[in-house]
């Protein structure tokens, strides 16, 4: 088993960034135990839908983004995914309706400390 720290800031998609607003720090950090990063997208999209009500589809973990970070060389490498969620939003008026958003995941790797 590996331990995973999920952690996400969620933003609008930026055609409707103008129109809606989302807390960036809604999903908090999500502490995973599974065997492979499949299982652990799997239950963090679980997890993320249980607590937060955000629906991340199969085509959407199909369909994620790889997310990049600079090293302190220059070199690029992946921290994470950029995933497509859903979730509902209230208009003044008092009726909801789906908006999508994007979940920025950096994924963290927990390994035990050899002393």
């Amino acid at each position: 088993m590996k331990n995973y720290i999920f952690k996400t800031t969620v933003t609008m998609k930026d055609y409707n960034n103008k129109f809606w607003w989302i807390d960036a720090g809604i999903v908090r950090d999500i502490h995973i135990s599974a065997e492979n990063m499949r299982e652990a997208l799997e239950q963090y999209r679980e997890t993320v839908a249980e607590k937060n009500y955000i629906e991340i589809s199969n085509t959407a973990i199909k369909n994620k983004s790889a997310m990049y970070q600079d090293t302190a060389d220059g070199e690029a490498v992946q921290v994470g995914y950029v995933i497509t969620g859903k979730t509902e939003f209230q208009r003044d008026y008092g009726k909801c309706v789906n908006q999508y958003i994007d979940l920025w995941v950096t994924v963290l790797t927990i390994i035990t400390t050899e002393f």
